[in-house]
């Protein structure tokens, strides 16, 4: 929440932010020239576009531009006084763009629909912070500075992800944080959407996943607990949201689940902003509340965790799971989870050990990674990539696999798996988990810290996919909370996944970052403020 000492900061802000430099842009573009002029914007101007392939974009952009300023902005194919141009030839992994912005209008040109988007996210920026807000702003001149900007990213793969198991996010709720990735120029969004907790998407072959699956009664662990931090610190955002909850069977339970024409509606949302979606169904652990809808897909039909793999009806609903999640993301890659995976109890089961010397396995660790190999070969067969969490790793993975680095007391994991020809998304616990607490230090120790291994040889560098932070919810039940744990952070982390090294530079993100906490207030984010002690 914001306390009253954070508005004085806000205004001082708000003057120091207009006479400083015009350029405020996070992330920090590649390359920057201001040149003298502003432009206008005004009601009855146009945003043109040169390929159907970006009418999308240019409706995208009149929404941002419309919102606070209530103007009449058309779309049309053809110029516009602001122009959307994709060049050819097109390049879908070139994300690079070029904003002009002269006094008479605006173009940005790119050879990709994400390019166009990153572009987009730069203008918005050029204007005054109040055009995020959210209802119409009067008394506002809408200049930006007259400027030419070639900018690119670093880093392919710019993610959060957000866990909606623990504690639930609407629909409403997840395109609001999909509109502040677009901002600062995300473009992967990780959706955890299973746990032992919950199960969070409808799958047609199995409804008790949702029906009984996504509605719990409070757990003393995540949801009595902040609850009663709620109650001790008098702080209504850790408070589990009314809304989610409902009477079952005479019981108040909370939870929600997303429907699949949710789902197909959250992805439009996110690729009209150039974010692609990665679901992630975890197997074969961290599915205690799977197993209670189906005990049979347990080992012994007990409903205990984890997958039971010695049956063959554990791959069939496996498969049967994936099949209908793959029409829902059109996108090359899925997450399987496999983290934290209790192995022992394979070792207690009949069908389990049965099927590790019909295999000839070695252990469980073997187990599990002849079961990972098995799904990612039934991902393959459907287009898929496979990703998963870095224990993966154990018993051997194939050299397709992208691993998630996670595990920070374990830095070897970059190194090993780049060493092996493995791609791999670097989001350590040290800096990337947002649910961990925050202190004055921790916004600077992020922007400073070599989040990618520095030890890695050029061709193990070209290995590493990208930055990502996970935003785990076990703690963290309302918008609002969620917010407070990620922003002005999530800034920081863009710009590691975006900026050269070389040129970034924590004094003058920390100027920057003064313009930018004006915008988070517009957008009604509830952003950490920075000097507080407040956890």
């Amino acid at each position: 929440m914001k306390y009253s000492f954070n508005i004085l900061l806000v205004l001082l802000l708000s003057v120091s932010s207009r006479v400083g430099a015009a350029v405020n842009i996070v992330p920090q573009p590649t390359h920057v020239d201001e040149n003298i002029g502003v432009f206008t914007l005004k009601s009855g101007q146009s945003i043109g576009y040169n390929s159907a392939q970006i009418a999308s974009a240019a409706t995208y952009l009149r929404t941002a531009l419309t919102r606070a300023t209530g103007f009449n902005i058309s779309t049309r194919q053809g110029k516009g006084t602001i122009s959307l141009e994709l060049l050819t030839p097109g390049d879908n992994r070139d994300e690079s763009y070029t904003l002009q912005v002269t006094p008479q209008g605006v173009t940005i040109s790119a050879f990709c629909y994400s390019g166009i988007v990153n572009g987009i996210a730069s203008l918005r920026q050029l204007f005054p912070p109040e055009l995020e807000s959210q209802t119409i702003q009067k008394g506002i001149t809408w200049t930006a500075p007259a400027v030419e900007i070639q900018d690119q990213p670093v880093y392919h793969w710019r993610g959060l992800m957000l866990d909606p198991v623990r504690h639930f996010y609407s629909v409403e709720e997840t395109k609001r944080f999909l509109d502040h990735m677009a901002l600062y120029k995300f473009n992967k969004f990780h959706w955890h959407l299973t746990d032992g907790q919950a199960w969070r998407i409808h799958i047609n072959k199995y409804p008790k996943l949702t029906s009984f699956g996504a509605w719990r009664k409070p757990l003393p662990d995540i949801d009595q607990q902040t609850e009663s931090r709620a109650k001790s610190e008098n702080n209504p955002t850790l408070l589990l949201p009314r809304k989610y909850f409902r009477t079952i069977d005479g019981e108040e339970k909370y939870g929600g689940f997303y429907t699949q024409q949710e789902v197909r509606e959250v992805v439009r949302y996110a690729a009209q902003r150039g974010i692609d979606v990665v679901p992630e169904i975890d197997m074969p652990g961290h599915n205690w509340i799977t197993t209670q809808c189906y005990p049979w897909l347990s080992c012994g039909g007990d409903g205990n965790d984890p997958l039971c793999l010695g049956k063959q009806s554990t791959f069939d609903f496996a498969e049967n799971v994936w099949s209908e999640v793959f029409r829902l993301f059109p996108y090359e890659y899925v997450h399987i989870g496999g983290d934290e995976v209790y192995r022992n109890r394979w070792q207690r089961c009949a069908d389990c050990q049965k099927r590790i010397k019909e295999e000839g396995l070695k252990d469980v660790n073997e187990y599990q990674a002849w079961f990972t190999k098995k799904m990612e070969q039934f991902f393959n067969k459907n287009g898929r990539k496979l990703m998963g969490w870095d224990e993966i790793l154990e018993g051997g993975v194939s050299q397709t696999a992208t691993v998630y680095w996670w595990r920070g007391d374990h830095p070897d994991v970059a190194q090993k798996s780049t060493a092996m020809g493995n791609e791999v998304v670097v989001c350590p616990t040290t800096y990337c988990y947002f649910d961990y607490g925050q202190d004055n230090q921790t916004l600077e120790r992020l922007y400073t810290a070599n989040i990618v291994p520095t030890d890695l040889t050029s061709e193990q560098h070209c290995l590493i996919k990208g930055i990502q932070a996970n935003i785990w919810c076990e703690w963290i039940p309302t918008e609002a909370r969620m917010q407070f744990m990620v922003f002005p952070r999530a800034l920081a982390l863009a710009e590691k996944a975006w900026t050269p090294t070389q040129q970034q530079s924590w004094s003058n993100f920390k100027q920057r970052l003064s313009d930018q906490l004006l915008r988070l207030s517009a957008a009604g984010i509830n952003y950490r403020p920075l000097e507080t002690d407040i956890k």
